[in-house]
């Protein structure tokens, strides 16, 4: 007998300008922005010890550092 699917509805929020706004009204750069965050977030957790990643715009650098340790920094290619 197959089992019954449950549907489960997710929302998300983040905080714009001391507001919590719904990631779905968020306009396309802010998406973009948050996406770039929590890849750069997940890689620096997984990879931690090992690399360090950052996105590629310049002055963004900060929005995906977390703690005060050590950086490397990333080759020039």
């Amino acid at each position: 007998m197959p089992r019954k699917e449950q549907k489960i509805k997710v929302v998300s929020y983040v905080h714009v300008d001391g507001q919590l706004v719904n990631t779905d009204d968020l306009d396309p750069e802010r998406k973009r922005q948050l996406a770039t965050w929590l890849k750069c977030t997940y890689l620096n957790a997984l990879f931690e010890g090992k690399a360090r990643f950052y996105p590629t715009e310049e002055g963004e650098k900060e929005k995906c550092l977390s703690g005060k340790r050590g950086t490397r920094r990333r080759p020039q290619t």
